[in-house]
């Protein structure tokens, strides 16, 4: 009989009894290699160091200048597409129309017209660079005429001296990320915070950007060292080094004296040109090689500008139509608890209206869930609501509210009705927040701790005791007609 061994047994089997032998070895050795061990552990630490640092390159190698591909770019467009086609059918479905229509077709015309031309300007062989002038002994209109007359390919320059003026105005800032494929900053001195916001910023909005260090300020090559790599540590996880580049825009002369031996000294005089070259080899490579990623990374962020708009407009219309579902709700949940004779039960009639609440919810966001799904969902929620002691304060602000007015107080299970409302309002809104930042493009399921995140922030936003006030008050006149629970 042929007896077949499966080669993963076999190999733990042999895994095993070398574990096992290294094992016996450090049992019966352990005082001759207690010295090794540590050195081994020092060993260990520093090839974990070493591949940590691999790692850390890696990522900031990811985040270079030219990540998007032709294909993200079709898949946006697409997307763009049916969330118009969307908008479009959201605005039919509206019940009640005025004025507000007709709005809203115009924007919709709009965001046709803006993706037509995101599709028509796209491949294009003209670069639009912006230099954005953080130094202010650095003569940037002098800069763009030298790059100008050596790179050869169509290059638009276009140079930004109030640099915190525009990044303290909306429409400057979008502009700046949708109008420029390349950002050039220049800086003269080391990062301040200020400047390392704007850099994060122009990151974060996937703009291309390559610092540029003008060593005007610094005579000596020490000093002009000591900036750069300053520059290069502060920014080690967010711009890849090869894409912060020295200059000297200024014409220097340096008198420059050497010591002698018998403390005699000669003197003498030494000049320095303008330096763009490493900047200018740098733009030449990327313009040559790469004008077609850069101008389709920008038409992709032109595409996302676009597509931020229609859905800031999809959910208006959504939330619109939600909310008038979660006072419907919130109400039931009132009433059931407030009304329900029997006190066990309150926990789950709440439960169930929730979860009927949120199927109703999800088919509004164009995302439906099934009654078992929604079920989970609301019973989930329910646990993160009593582990974040919302359940508790939320029964104790509204017990405080309410012993201000003693007839109100009296009613039995007034508390407890009140408490189901605002607790459904609670999830409902956490679930609006939730799908109106959702990508469900990426992944089809709820992301619990994302909607905790929400949970978190609307409980927070609404616990003011303001709104509390006037939702105890509104919600306890409808409830003192409702046939109080029965006692005992």
């Amino acid at each position: 009989m042929n007896i077949l061994i499966k080669k993963p047994i076999l190999v733990a089997g042999i895994s095993l009894s070398f574990l096992l032998w290294i094992g016996q070895k450090l049992t019966n050795y352990w005082d001759e290699i207690g010295n090794v061990s540590i050195f081994s552990l020092i060993c260990l630490g520093g090839l974990s160091y070493f591949l940590q640092q691999i790692g850390r390159k890696k990522s900031v190698n990811q985040l270079n200048l030219l990540d998007i591909t032709i294909n993200d770019l079709t898949a946006k467009i697409a997307s763009i597409k049916n969330q118009i086609e969307a908008l479009n059918c959201e605005l039919n479905e509206i019940e009640e129309k005025d004025n507000q229509d007709a709005k809203i077709n115009i924007k919709i015309n709009n965001f046709q017209q803006q993706l037509n031309t995101i599709q028509q300007s796209f491949p294009r062989n003209n670069l639009n660079i912006a230099i954005l002038n953080l130094s202010q002994n650095t003569n940037s209109f002098a800069l763009s005429q030298d790059i100008e007359k050596k790179v050869k390919t169509l290059v638009n320059f276009h140079g930004i001296n109030d640099v915190l003026e525009t990044f303290n105005n909306a429409n400057n800032l979008t502009n700046l990320v949708l109008e420029y494929d390349l950002l050039l900053l220049i800086i003269s001195e080391d990062l301040t915070q200020s400047q390392k916001e704007i850099i994060s910023y122009c990151k974060n909005q996937q703009q291309n950007l390559i610092i540029v260090f003008d060593d005007i300020n610094y005579t000596l090559q020490e000093e002009k060292k000591l900036i750069l790599n300053s520059l290069k540590k502060a920014l080690d996880s967010v711009i890849e080094e090869k894409y912060i580049i020295p200059i000297s825009s200024k014409k220097q002369t340096i008198k420059v004296r050497r010591y002698e031996e018998n403390s005699t000294y000669k003197e003498w005089e030494e000049t320095f040109n303008a330096d763009h070259e490493k900047l200018i080899e740098t733009l030449l490579i990327l313009t040559e090689k790469e004008l077609g990623k850069l101008t389709l990374s920008t038409t992709y962020r032109q595409a996302i500008n676009v597509e931020k708009q229609i859905r800031e407009e999809l959910n208006a219309i959504r939330k619109n139509k939600s909310l008038k579902v979660v006072e419907k709700y919130q109400m039931v949940a009132a009433t059931a608890t407030f009304a329900n004779p029997v006190s066990s039960l309150d926990l789950l009639a709440t439960a169930a209206i929730n979860a009927q609440m949120i199927v109703d919810l999800s088919k509004i966001y164009q995302h439906p869930l099934s009654l078992n799904q929604a079920q989970q969902i609301s019973l989930t929620l329910a646990k993160v609501m009593l582990k974040l002691g919302i359940v508790e304060i939320s029964s104790q602000t509204i017990s405080a509210i309410l012993k201000t007015n003693m007839i109100t107080f009296v009613a039995g299970g007034l508390i407890q009705g009140i408490s189901a409302a605002y607790l459904t309002r609670v999830c409902a809104l956490s679930l609006i927040e939730y799908y109106e930042v959702a990508d469900f493009t990426v992944n089809d399921n709820i992301n619990i701790s994302k909607l905790k995140e929400k949970i978190q922030l609307i409980f927070e936003q609404n616990k003011e005791n303001n709104f509390l006030n006037q939702f105890v008050k509104k919600t306890s006149l409808l409830l003192t007609s409702v046939q109080p629970k029965s006692i005992g």
